[in-house]
C-alpha cells in the first residue's frame, strides 16, 4: 500500500500540519514531497540543520520534524524528491476518462519572498544562543491552499491560509491573480475551512467565487487560541449546509485533582483552562452523482 502513495503535501511547517511527515516520507519510497518554495531555501535549511530529532526534547517539534525530513533526504542523497510549490502549481492534471486535477492556489510570489525574509531573521549568528520556538506564527502566510476537482465534483482545502489585507498575499492574492477564471476552477461543494474557522481565515470572495452556495464545511479546533469561537461557528453555520468540527472546541469536563495539587497549581499558574484532547475523525465519500456519504467518530461535533 505504501508504494501506491505518490505525493505528500506539507502545507506549512506548523506542528499540526507537519507532525509525522518524516515517517510517511520514509515509508512511502515512491512519494514526492511537496512544500512551499520558501521552505526549499538556504534560510530554511540552515535553521533545520540546528534542530535534530530528539525524543527527549519537547520544544520546537515542528522544526525538528522538518529537520529530520531534510536529514533523511540528505542521507539518502534523494534531493529530487522535494518539489517546491507556489500559486498555480499543478500537482496533476489528467484529462483522459474523468478529468482530475489538483492545483495550488497559494502561496503567492510575494508571500514566498516575505516568508524567506522572516526566516532570515532567525538565522543563527556566531555567539548567539539557539532560538526557542523558532517557527513564527506568521508562517501561515506561507500556507498552501489547494483546489481539487474530479469530474463535476470539486473540493477546496484552505489549509491555514489567512487574509492579510494585502492584495499580494493571503486570500486576496488569489482573487487578484485571477487564477479562478484563467484556470476555469469550478465552485466547490466540499470545503476545509482555513485556520480553524478564525476570522483571519475568512474572505467573502471565498464563499462567492470558490464555493457553491451552502457547501459542506469542515474544520479543526485550535484549543490554545480558543478557535473556532462561538461567533466563528455561528458564521460558518449560516454559510454552510452542514458544519463538522473534528472535536468539540469547548471542553466541559474539569479534571478532578487532589486538593494539594490544585492549591499548588493555583499558586504558580497565571491562568488555566481545560483542553479537549479527544480528536475526531471525518471521512467524506462522494458518489458519482455528487451525493456525500459522511462517516465520523463520536468525538466529531456536527452543526
Amino acid at each position: 500500500m505504501s508504494q501506491q502513495v505518490v505525493g505528500i503535501l506539507i502545507t506549512h511547517w506548523h506542528l499540526d500540519h507537519i507532525e509525522g511527515a518524516s515517517k510517511l516520507l520514509k515509508a512511502c519510497s515512491n512519494a514526492k514531497l511537496y512544500l512551499s518554495g520558501a521552505l526549499f531555501t538556504r534560510e530554511a535549511l540552515q535553521i533545520a540543520s540546528l534542530y535534530k530529532k530528539d525524543v527527549f526534547a519537547e520544544t520546537d517539534k515542528d522544526i525538528r520534524e522538518f529537520g529530520e525530513i531534510i536529514q533523511f533526504l540528505h542521507e539518502t542523497e534523494d534531493r529530487n524528491r522535494i518539489v517546491p510549490v507556489k500559486t498555480r502549481h499543478t500537482f496533476f492534471d489528467y484529462r483522459e476518462t474523468i478529468p482530475t486535477r489538483l492545483i495550488a492556489l497559494s502561496p503567492s510570489d510575494v508571500a514566498v519572498t516575505q516568508s524567506i525574509s522572516k526566516l532570515a531573521q532567525f538565522a543563527k549568528k556566531p555567539g548567539d544562543q539557539r532560538i526557542r520556538t523558532v517557527v513564527p506564527e506568521s508562517e501561515n502566510l506561507n500556507a498552501v491552499a489547494v483546489h481539487f476537482s474530479f469530474g463535476s465534483f470539486s473540493a477546496l482545502v484552505g489549509s491555514d491560509l489567512e487574509e492579510t489585507g494585502n492584495v499580494q498575499t493571503g486570500w486576496s492574492a488569489i482573487f487578484e491573480d485571477n487564477i479562478i477564471n484563467e484556470l476555469s476552477l469550478s465552485a466547490s461543494s466540499l470545503f476545509k475551512v482555513p485556520h480553524h474557522g478564525s476570522e483571519t481565515g475568512h474572505h467573502d470572495r471565498i464563499w462567492e467565487d470558490l464555493l457553491i452556495e451552502k457547501p459542506l464545511s469542515m474544520t479543526t479546533p485550535f484549543s490554545r487560541c480558543d478557535l473556532p469561537t462561538p461567533k466563528n461557528i455561528e458564521r460558518l453555520k449560516q454559510l454552510s449546509s452542514n458544519l463538522l468540527i473534528a472535536r468539540d472546541p469547548r471542553a466541559r469536563n474539569r479534571i478532578k485533582r487532589d486538593n494539594m495539587v490544585e492549591r499548588e497549581l493555583r499558586s504558580i499558574a497565571i491562568a488555566r483552562k481545560s483542553i479537549n484532547d479527544k480528536m475526531g475523525h471525518i471521512r467524506v465519500r462522494v458518489s458519482d452523482k455528487g451525493a456525500f456519504d459522511i462517516s465520523v467518530n463520536q468525538n466529531v461535533v456536527k452543526f
